[in-house]
């Protein structure tokens, strides 16, 4: 197979990296050629008997990567299988490659693999490898495999935070780790200067609304605001981020939680309002109509694909263009999948001119060549705009044999929350930087061009010099970065809450700068320090410091931690007291949650649902002796507060040692006889 010197250096890095690895290439630049390159270099090379399963999300797909390989490889059709869309093959009947549609091999395939004992030597490649990521479909990283490759064009998903709504990196998600990380990325300036995609301008035009459109934004926008931040009331303001608030606040709703659920169902039905606003304001129709008119008095044979976020409103678009006589057909994946196929087909032959079609479209269906994109709406993620605008810059001749170039048109409501994306995507980065326009656009007059986009996202990190940032000045980057936390005993713990020692120097540095302890966030690749204070109702991100290494917390082995010699802890005991440093760091911590407070004389709070229930003292627990233990260990504590140290949160481990924690290291308090007993 002979490959462009991107897909040569792609294969290379693919070996060195272990055979793993993601590769983000936009639609249409040859990720099927790489991977049949790595195919044909591995059994070449390596492994004469390979077995390769490739999974994709749909039927057509499936069907459009048996095609590529029967036409551009050597191997004999026999060889080639096909699982779903009414196919069963499997490796037992004599199939070198098995080409799975995603909902089938997510059920199907590892007991195949299994079954067939050819994990040692099975390549597996996850196209479109995004799709692979939802909960649903992890079930196909259970398959048994030696070597993996993951294709897309955009292989980060929108969701991916971890159980806390914390943004996760590529490599740290389901995919990276089951996929490996991305090891090139090809961008469609790459894929033009390759000549894989034909010469594109990409027009973006600001709509205004209407003057009654722009009085229902505002109340929206400003009910919207008012119900976020009664929410935020109810848990950490910088906890959630983007996408996963809403996701929270959508999980919430349909919770019966009384006041909390009443404003989390008024957040959601809210933003559903402003949506359908913007995707009905008037002048996304006029413009869609004088666009159309324009490009086929241009061009009568021009073949012109429209993009909408929601099928209702593409039934609508629809609707409005067949009444005005438009040569236009309907697509989306409520259509059964033999009519979408039929409809798809007439608009390759030319029956239709026009085709209207949700973001179904856009991943799974193969696209004939298209002369100009209208995307109507969409959503705010990065990657459906991608992979939109992939169906249109496809590579192709007319029937004279030139070269065609490509035009988008994206439409947006100006200064609205449609603007976001341009906030998240440096998009003359993605496609060149001559390639966009950028227009303000009253439909009554001529587009004015406005020179620069909506809006620009903050610098990474590796575009700041660190000679300009300096501690407590506003952070002009992006607020990016792993999460620590570190509270008011100077103590810094990870994401998964361990206590990482060494570190308080940082802990009163992000104090003073955030002014209270808290979350904050250190870079990836410069370890920038970063913490957020709100200005003027907006969370504005502040430099701390840099650090020369991310703070990583002790790994203790459960192995380890049952090495313990017990008769040193026993003798130890006999003449510890109260604030004494603790030296057994290998035993593992138990998550008890257990803070003691001042209140009613002073009490060990346990938080559960819906609240927090105290540890029984004296006569009032059932259990005399952990009545008693609990006063003990609440006059231990009033002593030690009495000398000066700041104890809230309490630590047990699992030899049910009370301890607490200081510039993250542990502190003794006390030995647990019985236990303490608290409320059901």
């Amino acid at each position: 197979i002979k490959l462009y010197p991107w897909q040569d250096e792609a294969i290379k890095k693919w070996f060195a990296e272990g055979k793993k690895g993601t590769f983000k290439i936009v639609t249409g630049g040859g990720k099927t050629i790489l991977a049949l390159a790595a195919i044909e270099q591995l059994q070449n090379n390596e492994v004469p008997n390979l077995k390769v399963a490739i999974v994709v999300p749909t039927i057509v797909l499936m069907d459009q990567w048996y095609d590529e390989i029967i036409e551009k490889s050597n191997i004999p059709a026999q060889f080639v299988g096909r699982l779903g869309g009414g196919y069963q093959d499997s490796f037992s009947n004599g199939k070198a490659i098995l080409i799975c549609v995603l909902a089938s091999a997510s059920k199907k395939l590892p007991l195949l693999v299994s079954s067939a004992g050819i994990g040692s030597n099975l390549f597996l490649i996850i196209d479109e490898c995004h799709r692979a990521g939802a909960e649903e479909m992890k079930k196909i990283f259970d398959v048994p495999r030696a070597f993996v490759m993951g294709l897309s064009a955009t292989p980060e998903r929108d969701d991916e935070t971890d159980e806390e709504g914390l943004w996760l990196n590529y490599e740290d998600t389901t995919l990276g780790k089951n996929l490996g990380r991305v090891l090139m990325e090809l961008t469609y300036e790459d894929a033009l200067k390759y000549g894989l995609i034909p010469p594109f301008t990409i027009k973006h035009y600001g709509l205004p609304l209407t003057p009654k459109e722009q009085h229902e934004y505002d109340e929206l926008t400003r009910s919207i605001k008012d119900t976020k931040s009664e929410l935020q009331d109810y848990a950490s303001r910088d906890r959630f981020q983007g996408s996963a608030f809403y996701r929270w606040a959508q999980k919430l709703s349909q919770q019966d939680r009384g006041d909390l659920s009443r404003l989390a169902k008024k957040y959601i039905a809210d933003v559903a309002k402003r949506k359908m606003l913007l995707y009905r304001m008037e002048n996304r129709k006029k413009a869609v109509l004088e666009l159309l008119n324009q490009e086929l008095k241009r061009n009568p044979e021009a073949r012109i694909l429209l993009f909408h976020e929601s099928i209702e409103e593409a039934n609508l678009l629809f609707a409005l263009l067949f009444k005005e006589n438009f040569p236009v057909l309907l697509e989306h994946s409520e259509l059964q999948d033999n009519l979408r196929a039929k409809i798809i087909d007439a608009f390759r032959h030319g029956i239709c001119k026009i085709l209207v079609s949700v973001k179904s479209l856009i991943e799974g269906f193969n696209v004939p060549a298209v002369d100009v994109g209208i995307i109507v709406a969409s959503s705010s993620a990065v990657r459906q705009r991608i992979q939109s605008m992939g169906r249109v810059m496809r590579a192709y001749k007319d029937e004279s044999g030139k070269e065609k170039t490509s035009l988008i048109h994206i439409l947006y409501a100006r200064n609205t929350v449609d603007e976001e994306i341009y906030a998240k995507y440096n998009w003359d980065k993605l496609t060149g930087l001559k390639r966009n326009l950028y227009y303000h656009w009253d439909i009554d007059n001529a587009p004015v061009e406005i020179g620069k986009p909506p809006k620009l996202p903050p610098p990474s990190e590796l575009d700041l010099e660190e000679s300009t940032l300096k501690p407590g000045l506003e952070y002009l980057g992006e607020y990016e970065g792993i999460d620590f936390t570190c509270d008011s005993s100077l103590n810094i713990k990870d994401i998964n809450g361990n206590y990482i020692a060494g570190y308080s120097n940082l802990a009163e540095q992000v104090i003073k700068i955030k002014g209270s302890p808290g979350r904050f966030k250190i870079t990836p690749r410069k370890h920038f320090v970063l913490v957020q204070k709100k200005i003027d109702e907006n969370w504005v991100p502040f430099y701390v410091t840099r650090l020369y290494e991310i703070p990583v917390a002790a790994r203790i082995s459960k192995e380890k931690a049952r090495e313990i010699d017990q008769a040193k802890i026993f003798e130890w005991l006999k003449s510890a007291s109260p604030g004494d440093k603790y030296p057994f760091k290998e035993v593992l911590l138990i998550q008890a949650g257990w803070i003691f407070s001042l209140k009613r004389g002073g009490v060990i709070a346990k938080k559960v649902k819906g609240g927090e229930v105290y540890a029984r003292t004296g006569d009032k627990a059932q259990d005399k002796n952990k009545g008693r233990e609990a006063e003990e260990l609440i006059m231990k504590i009033k002593e030690l507060k009495n000398r000066g140290e700041n104890i809230i949160k309490l630590e047990l481990n699992e030899l049910n040692h009370i301890l607490y924690i200081k510039h993250g290291e542990p502190y003794f308090i006390m030995a647990l006889t019985h236990g303490l007993e608290f409320p059901d």
